[in-house]
């Protein structure tokens, strides 16, 4: 601000404030001033008036004499007088009026023209019946001009170009008038030096006269009036602060209830509706309504700390504080201090932490370090409960309540005591009766006449008649403040963790900063009578409207000086207006007089810098394509919390869509190609109300020249000049060599066609070896028939990469004379490599099975595959001079007994599951089923069938006694090393595992199309990269 004595303000219409003041003009953006001065071209330093007019420029009257004007970034003198310019006024023909000390009043007819050299103006003095010290000039509704002047209000008739006196009936003249004001409902309202205030009802031709003592208006000396959006009359004082008029009431504020300065020079309600003060010493000071009262020590309060609010039954306010009590009395809607209590005069112990009414009146007072007391109103005194008090190891009282039944429970730091005041019995209960926790952090009676119990750290406790019960919440939770809505739900304020809605079963909802909270440490909760919830925290006031959802803020910006709220000292009075205990005093939340922001802001971009140099925004602006680096600078007014304002923006063409509302006022962009642009802000107020509309500003980069339509035109014609010139000569060149290329040709192309003859048939030779391998393959395999027929439940699934395979399986059956039944061997093996090379190796392998078998009668698994070893060794001529040769097998060996249900089991590299509902003896489980199936994996021998070792290895010799219902399943890898899925990953065996427990139930016919079905939709449209066999056998 230029001075501190502000003697002019006037908001424009981009919501800006001006401010005329001692030692020049500001512009007032509701965070930054701009302060212009004679430097910047204003005719004189002390700026006495101003007046905005249609256009948006700023007139300035001067305390020396002399008119200046703001037009479009220019400021100018408009011209000189050696008189103190006092007003402005515009009247119903648009000819602006400027009053002067001494110099009487000039008429300007033309006051809209940009050059002022053609101003057309006409001076009215008292030689012409006005006079020359005129104070303010006042156009009326019905055209009257009027006047304020040392000699009484005159009036100027423009028909007859003449003035007279401003007559009204009862006025009196022997005060000097000081100032005018016509308000909305055609009223008019005069301030006197001395003589009070005047107000004339044109509807009923009624004059009154407001005087300082009999009325109780702020003082007689009246400087300045303005009228409010209620239709308020606001009238500034000289000595007495400020008064409101409005028709029931009148309303005194001054510096004994928060003004700073008693001496108001100028008047303004803004476009929110605040009120703009302008002051003799301490600057624009900005009132935003009476929604928030204030009260501490200057007030009468003990203390500025203040703990708890009651009423008591004459409606006397009991408010408690660290250093007493103090007892006021409501007048006028503001309280009146009438009692103080403290240690010297009766009150046992100063720091009252509680205090709550019971249904028979009776005061009960919580203190820190002195317990309960309880005041007598028969004998106005305080007194001791001792039988209340007898039940506490700590006199430190956390809590208060009393409920439906009429009983006190008391919180306190060891534990909870209960008393029925109507039997005069008490009791003490801890975490051993049942509570979460001792320390009591706050109590509530809800309509069911349940209560509800916070305990420091350890949760909620219930207690409903004789059943107490604690309840669940969030890990070292404190509730500190607990409220009840209309559908009886519970609010929990806690510790850091914000609010929790509780519906008696479980958490429905939680609040925290992310949803608008100051803090997440809520002190109090408390509904007015809209069921809307306020919010109190250590950092301010919330308030959640229940209709829409918002969650509005309020800190010191928003009159709630308090800030930091006092655990439940809140309180709900009769004409539902909200009291508030807080480290700064007691504030009353006056539920009508609620500033409802409802304007969208008015935003503007206010500076464009290209490359860091501050460029005009002119329409249709284009930068070169160097201009590649941009900053926008843009401002939201809005005097009711700028801190609150939030800005949201979008460059069309680079962002798609809206960033993240912040509070920051400039963005940068850089680099930009060339390109057009349109550059998007939008800007919130207080209470999140939005721009309907962004303010924008298109720009446009333009290319670089090799970038041009035309240059790039004349590249492309140059190029296909160039190019038909290229094609001519070649043309020519081409035709000569195609004679001769063309009878090369035709020399190649009998070559091929011989060639491709001769590759075709080889190719048809080779696939019909193939598919004769193929038949010859089949021919050996057992059918899945023949297995069956052995193993009754029993499917093969077999599935080749290539037309031939190198995973085979193999079954032989012998009868059992000794034991009866049979013995049914059976196998699942993997050769090295797949295609033809795996299926010689199939055959080589199945062949030593059934010589080894078949004629050597050997029967054991683990001997059969010895032998296998040393045939397919000997067969391939592994040696040690060998070891790089890798041929070889995989395989899964099973002998049952179809009598006895002994399974053996031997395996080179595949081990065999068993999945069975009973517990295999000397066996793992290595997985389980929800249902309790049993899967075990019978581990295999770690080294191949016919891989050349310098130590034989013999193979290991697995017996199991298998029950009815169990699945033994043997297998190769090809099925669990299959790629595929959404990630293109293995199947895996523990995939396969958990697939053979889903399908065990189904019989074995649908396991194998299961089976089938899922490597089909693993697999997808990946090539299958292995032969597949798996085999599964239930015992029947």
């Amino acid at each position: 601000l230029a001075q501190s004595s502000v003697h002019a303000i006037q908001q424009d219409a981009k919501g800006l404030v001006w401010l005329g003041t001692a030692s020049g003009l500001s512009k007032f953006d509701g965070k930054d001033f701009f302060n212009y001065t004679t430097e910047n071209g204003l005719a004189d330093g002390a700026v006495k008036t101003i007046f905005i007019d249609s256009t948006n420029s700023v007139w300035t009257g001067h305390i020396d004499g002399g008119v200046s004007r703001v037009m479009n970034g220019k400021t100018e003198v408009v011209f000189n007088l050696k008189a103190d310019i006092t007003g402005f006024g515009l009247d119903s023909e648009n000819h602006l009026w400027i009053s002067t000390f001494k110099e009487g009043a000039i008429e300007i007819v033309n006051p809209f023209h940009a050059n002022k050299d053609s101003i057309l103006f006409k001076q009215y003095k008292g030689q012409d019946g006005l006079s020359d010290v005129v104070y303010q000039v006042v156009p009326l509704k019905n055209g009257t001009v009027c006047f304020v002047t040392d000699v009484g209000v005159k009036q100027f008739n423009s028909q007859k170009t003449e003035f007279s006196t401003f007559n009204v009936k009862d006025m009196p003249y022997y005060f000097q008038i000081t100032c005018m004001l016509e308000t909305t409902n055609g009223d008019l309202w005069w301030g006197s030096y001395n003589g009070g205030l005047y107000h004339y009802q044109q509807a009923t031709n009624q004059f009154k006269i407001y005087d300082y003592l009999r009325d109780g208006i702020a003082a007689n000396w009246i400087t300045t009036l303005t009228e409010d959006k209620q239709g308020a009359v606001w009238v500034g004082t000289w000595g007495g602060g400020l008064s409101k008029m409005s028709s029931n009431q009148i309303i005194t504020i001054s510096n004994q209830n928060g003004l700073e300065d008693n001496n108001i020079r100028s008047l303004l309600i803004d476009r929110e509706g605040n009120l703009l003060i302008g002051t003799k010493e301490n600057g624009l000071l900005v009132f935003k309504g009476f929604q928030f009262l204030s009260y501490d020590k200057t007030n009468g309060l003990n203390d500025d700390q203040v703990w708890t609010i009651q009423t008591d039954a004459q409606q006397q306010y009991w408010v408690g504080t660290k250093e007493g009590i103090s007892v006021f009395k409501k007048v006028n809607n503001q309280l009146k201090i009438i009692q103080k209590y403290n240690e010297n005069n009766g009150l046992l112990y100063k720091d009252v932490r509680l205090i709550k009414k019971d249904k028979n009146n009776t005061l009960w007072i919580g203190t820190w370090g002195g317990g309960v007391v309880q005041f007598n109103s028969k004998s106005n005194r305080f007194e001791i409960n001792y039988r209340i008090n007898s039940f506490m190891s700590q006199p430190l009282i956390t809590a208060l309540e009393v409920d439906k039944s009429n009983n006190l429970w008391i919180g306190t730091t060891d534990g909870l005591v209960y008393y029925e005041i109507n039997n005069q019995l008490a009791d003490r209960l801890t975490q051993s009766h049942g509570l979460a926790g001792n320390d009591i952090s706050c109590l509530f009676s809800d309509a069911n006449n349940v209560l509800w119990v916070g305990s420091k750290g350890k949760g909620l406790t219930k207690i409903e008649g004789a059943t107490i019960k604690k309840i669940k919440l969030e890990k070292n939770v404190t509730p500190i403040s607990i409220v009840q809505d209309q559908k009886g739900n519970l609010w929990i304020g806690t510790e850091g963790k914000g609010i929790l809605v509780f519906d008696g079963e479980k958490i429905i909802k939680e609040y925290t900063i992310a949803d608008g909270l100051l803090s997440d440490y809520v002190s109090l909760l408390v509904i007015d009578n809209e069921n809307n919830t306020w919010i109190g925290t250590n950092k301010g006031l919330n308030k959640l409207d229940v209709a829409t959802g918002k969650m509005y803020a309020y800190t010191d910006k928003m009159g709630y000086k308090g800030i930091e709220s006092k655990h439940n000292a809140t309180f709900k009075d009769v004409d539902g207006n909200l009291w508030f205990g807080t480290i700064a005093g007691l504030i009353q939340l006056n539920i009508n007089e609620q500033n409802k922001n409802e304007l969208e802001p008015l935003t503007q971009i206010t500076q464009l810098l290209v490359n860091l140099e501050e460029r005009k925004m002119i329409a249709n602006l284009a930068l070169n394509y160097r201009e590649k680096s941009v900053v926008f600078h843009y401002k939201s007014i809005c005097f009711t919390n700028p801190e609150a304002v939030r800005y949201k923006i979008m460059l069309e063409g680079i962002d798609e869509d809206w960033r993240p509302a912040t509070q920051q006022t400039f963005v940068t962009y850089s680099p930009l190609p060339p390109g057009k642009y349109t550059f998007k802000v939008m800007a919130s107020n207080n209470n999140g109300i939005w721009n309907a509309e962004p303010t924008s500003f298109s720009f446009e980069i333009t290319p670089p020249f090799w970038q041009q339509w035309w240059f790039i035109i004349s590249c492309v014609l140059l190029i296909v000049i160039s190019i038909v010139v290229v094609i001519k000569y070649r043309e020519k060149a081409l035709v000569k060599e195609k004679q001769v290329l063309e009878e090369k040709v035709k020399e190649r192309t009998a070559e091929v066609v011989q060639k491709s003859e001769e590759i075709e048939l080889k190719n048809k030779d080779i696939i019909d070896s193939i598919n004769y391998a193929k038949r010859i393959q089949d021919a050996v395999l057992p059918s899945e028939g023949e297995f069956t027929k052995a193993l009754k439940n029993t499917f093969v699934l077999f599935n080749p990469k290539d037309i031939v395979s190198g995973d085979f399986y193999w079954m032989q059956i012998l009868p059992n004379p000794s034991e009866g039944g049979a013995v049914v061997f059976f196998a699942a093996a993997d050769c090295t490599g797949h295609g033809v090379p795996g299926a010689f190796m199939s055959i080589i392998g199945h062949n030593l099975l059934d010589k080894i078998v078949g004629e050597y009668h050997v029967t054991s698994p683990a001997e059969i595959l010895n032998h296998l070893n040393k045939g397919v060794s000997e067969t391939l001529r592994q040696s040690a001079e060998q070891t790089n040769i890798k041929d070889g097998m995989d395989i899964s060996l099973c002998v049952f007994n179809t009598q006895t249900s002994v399974l053996e089991y031997a395996g080179a590299y595949n081990p065999l599951y068993i999945v069975s509902q009973h517990q295999l003896e000397g066996v793992e489980v290595n997985m389980e089923s929800e249902n309790g199936l049993k899967l075990y994996e019978i581990k295999a021998d770690r080294f191949p069938i016919g891989s050349y070792m310098d130590e034989v290895k013999k193979f290991q010799l697995h017996t199991f006694k298998l029950q009815k219902g169990d699945t033994v399943y043997l297998f190769s890898d090809g099925y669990a090393d299959q790629f595929g899925g959404p990630q293109g990953k293995k199947f895996r065996y523990k995939q396969f595992k958990e697939l053979l427990l889903s399908i065990n139930a189904q019989p074995m016919e649908n396991q194998k199309e299961a089976l089938q079905q899922a490597f089909i939709e693993w697999k997808g449209n990946m090539e299958q990269i292995d032969d597949v066999i798996v085999i599964g056998s239930r015992v029947g």
